[in-house]
C-alpha cells in the first residue's frame, strides 16, 4: 500500500517530455492520495486536544480542552468533536459525516439538547478548527497531480496538489507536502476558486501511532486568512476507542429528519 518513489524517477515523471511518463506521473499522484485515504481508517479512535487560539489582535482567549471521536471507512466518516473546557465549551459539541456521495454535513449540539446544522467549512469553538479539513476530503478527489519534492524540518516530502471542480466546496484546491513513510501530510495548504489562501496547516512535531512505520501530528499549527493562529497539541490518545451506540446519534438523528422530509 505504501508508495516508494525514488527522486530521479519522480523528476522524469514530471518533465512532461514523454507521455508514458506523464500518463505515470498521474496514475502515482492517485496511487499517494489513495494510501493517505486509506492511512486513516480506522473502526474507532479518540484524541484529546489542549487547543491555544491567538486572534489578530493578538488577543488569547481561555486555552481548549476537546475530545475528538471517529470512525473512518472507505463508504463513510464521521467525527464528534466535543468540548471539555472552559465552561462556554463544555456543553457543545459537532458532529460531521462524510458518506460514499462525498456529501459533508454536520450538526452542533448545546446544552438541553439544542441540535442544529451547521456549516461543515465553518470554525469551531471560535478557534482556527475547522471539521471538513478533519476529513481531509480532497485525498478522495479526482485530479490529483505530484509537484516534486520538498523538505521541512529535516524530512522529504513530496508535493501533492488535489483538486476539484465541485462548485459547492469552497476549497477547490489542496496543496500537501506528504511524508511517504510516514503517511502524514507535513504542510498542508487550502486555496478557494480564484486560488487565495484560506488555511495553511503545519505539523511541528509527530508521534508514531501504533501500527509500524504510521505516524500521526503531536503538534500542529493552523493560520487562516483573518490571521488568527491555532495551536494544537494531542495530550491523549486510544487507537482502539469503543463506538457505542448513541456516539453519532446526532447524525443519526439528522439522517432521519431528512428521511422523514421525502416521504
Amino acid at each position: 500500500m505504501m508508495l516508494r518513489i525514488v527522486a530521479a524517477v519522480l523528476l522524469c515523471l514530471l518533465s512532461g517530455i514523454d507521455t508514458v511518463y506523464a500518463a505515470d506521473a498521474a496514475a502515482s499522484a492517485n496511487a499517494v492520495a489513495e494510501s493517505m485515504r486509506e492511512a486513516i481508517f480506522s473502526e474507532g479512535f479518540e484524541a484529546r486536544l489542549n487547543v491555544f487560539v491567538t486572534r489578530a489582535s493578538g488577543a488569547h482567549p481561555a486555552p481548549l480542552k476537546l475530545a475528538v471521536i471517529g470512525q473512518i471507512s472507505a463508504d463513510r466518516q464521521r467525527l464528534v468533536i466535543r468540548g471539555i473546557s472552559p465552561e462556554a465549551a463544555r456543553n457543545r459539541s459537532y458532529a460531521v459525516e462524510r458518506g460514499s456521495d462525498g456529501r459533508i454535513r454536520g450538526v452542533e449540539s448545546r446544552a438541553a439538547g439544542e441540535q442544529n446544522e451547521f456549516d461543515p467549512y465553518a470554525r469551531m469553538f471560535d478557534s482556527g478548527l475547522v471539521a471538513c479539513d478533519m476529513l481531509s476530503p480532497w485525498w478522495g478527489w479526482p485530479k490529483q497531480f505530484l509537484e516534486g519534492m520538498e523538505q521541512i524540518d529535516g524530512r522529504d516530502c513530496l508535493k501533492l496538489r488535489s483538486m476539484t471542480d465541485d462548485e459547492k466546496s469552497p476549497i477547490r484546491e489542496v496543496e500537501s507536502c506528504v511524508d511517504q513513510q510516514a503517511k502524514l501530510s507535513l504542510k498542508t495548504r487550502l486555496f478557494d476558486s480564484r486560488h487565495v489562501l484560506i488555511r495553511a496547516t503545519t505539523v511541528g512535531k509527530v508521534m508514531r501511532k501504533g501500527d509500524a512505520g504510521t505516524m500521526a501530528a503531536k503538534k500542529l499549527t493552523i493560520r487562516d486568512a483573518a490571521k488568527m493562529l491555532t495551536e494544537i497539541e494531542v495530550y491523549a490518545g486510544d487507537e482502539q476507542y469503543e463506538i457505542s451506540a448513541d456516539t453519532f446519534a446526532a447524525l443519526d438523528k439528522l439522517t432521519h429528519n431528512e428521511q422523514q422530509k421525502t416521504k
